[in-house]
């Protein structure tokens, strides 16, 4: 391997697959060797649309090491009433737990839907001001036990 002085340093918005692998796997050796195992899962949770069956939305996340991650959360405005989030973020939850996870995190922005998660029994943990100026981006949590 090049001494750090002869390493190239890179900057790009599309990283490719081998390249993402190659931070990804050493991250989860390095963990596994430090926690002493690795867990790690992607958790996906799908609302399809009855006829066709296609996903509409959904939410994305995984499990590692007792945490849930929830990465992407997404319903599309007319899903939005009747409960669905609600039993889509309730699923994900019960899943963490399954996999023995004891809290979740989570973030999400002003305008979509801290309120919501907070209804859920999720807590901010941090608030931090994003631009343009007025925008606000939340970090949330969740005891899962």
């Amino acid at each position: 391997m090049a001494d750090h002085a002869e390493t190239v340093i890179t900057v790009t918005d599309a990283p490719g697959d081998d390249d993402q692998a190659v931070i990804t796997g050493g991250l989860r050796a390095y963990n596994e060797v430090q926690a002493g195992s690795w867990d790690g899962r992607p958790l996906a949770i799908f609302a399809r649309d009855p006829e066709t069956r296609r996903v509409v939305g959904g939410l994305l996340g995984r499990t590692s090491l007792g945490l849930l991650r929830v990465d992407t959360f997404f319903l599309p405005q007319k899903l939005r009433r009747g409960r669905l989030g609600s039993r889509i973020l309730a699923m994900a939850e019960e899943e963490g737990r399954r996999r023995g996870c004891t809290r979740a995190v989570l973030s999400t922005l002003h305008f979509q839907a801290p309120g919501f998660y907070q209804k859920q029994g999720w807590e901010i943990a941090a608030r931090i001001d994003c631009e343009p100026p007025g925008h606000t981006r939340f970090y949330m949590t969740k005891k899962l036990f």
